[in-house]
């Protein structure tokens, strides 16, 4: 079999996607690599919810995938729209790593700091609980957003700190020294839905791809990311929504269902417990004020 793997170019893109890669060769499976640069990769100009729409970072990817040119598509999980493309499938859920956020702090952060962010989410769930803070975008990779916090500088301004995916920076193994790093539980700052997670993506005809991956895929976290999005679903958002959602198995196996939008009244929280995920996913919806 050979399989052509499509990925976004950064190097994030391709480090997260290197073990499901490595799992297909170890089955005899020929890979070849295809890396795109999308819309949201070439938008630099300000935070990414000043766009509309949705599929910022996967619709060139899925494009090639019916056109024939790719195979599989690795995504992370929390970029994905909610309408999937037409004749394509989920291929592979792997085991989720850490959902969290993370804030990258200076050497020198003061009471009053300023912390770059280009999520709308983290900033407005930030600004309860680091009510002397400013929260001005800072777009580009990981990489470039850690550097600027080194140099103190963004866009010939302060920069004390950033907020960034935990898993991102994990998987990247980032030098980090000299700088802090504070990690925020989800009571603090709930992640984004599917946060830490990823999704391989192909096209219906290709299930020789989805069973070769059948030992890769992890069914607890297509689980919990799933309800997670279907809260978003739920209050009629896409991916650039300022909501937090985070679902935990218990030792009782009741499924644990948290989320938070910043709503411009407030934060709203909401939060479910129960057996029936539909149940469970109904009521913190309602909880949010839909």
């Amino acid at each position: 079999m050979k399989v052509v793997i499509g990925t976004r170019g950064s190097e994030l893109a391709v480090r997260q996607a290197e073990s499901m890669v490595q799992f297909l060769i170890d089955q005899g499976i020929e890979v070849t690599w295809k890396r795109f640069t999308t819309s949201g990769d070439t938008w630099l100009a300000g935070p990414l919810d000043k766009q509309i729409g949705t599929g910022f970072f996967t619709k060139e990817l899925e494009d090639s995938l019916q056109a024939n040119d790719v195979d599989l598509l690795i995504h992370s999980f929390k970029d994905v729209a909610l309408e999937r493309p037409a004749g394509t499938v989920q291929a592979c859920v792997p085991p989720r790593e850490n959902p969290v956020d993370w804030l990258v702090m200076g050497p020198d952060f003061p009471a009053n700091p300023v912390i770059g962010t280009s999520s709308e989410r983290r900033r407005r769930f930030l600004e309860k609980s680091m009510p002397h803070a400013t929260f001005p975008w800072i777009r580009g990779n990981v990489p470039t957003r850690v550097q600027r916090v080194r140099e103190g500088i963004l866009r010939e301004a302060p920069l004390h700190g950033t907020v960034l995916a935990a898993a991102g920076l994990e998987r990247l193994g980032l030098d980090l020294s000299g700088l802090t790093v504070r990690a925020f539980g989800p009571e603090e700052l709930l992640p984004a839905p599917a946060q830490g997670a990823l999704l391989a993506e192909t096209r219906a005809e290709r299930m020789d791809i989805v069973e070769a991956l059948t030992g890769f895929h992890d069914h607890l976290t297509e689980r919990c990311a799933r309800l997670e999005r279907q809260v978003l679903a739920g209050i009629g958002g896409g991916c650039q929504q300022p909501l937090g959602a985070y679902a935990t198995l218990e030792a009782d196996g009741a499924l644990r269902l948290r989320a938070a939008f910043a709503a411009e009244d407030g934060l709203r929280w909401a939060e479910a417990r129960g057996f029936d995920d539909g149940r469970v996913v109904a009521e913190v919806v309602k909880g949010l004020g839909w």
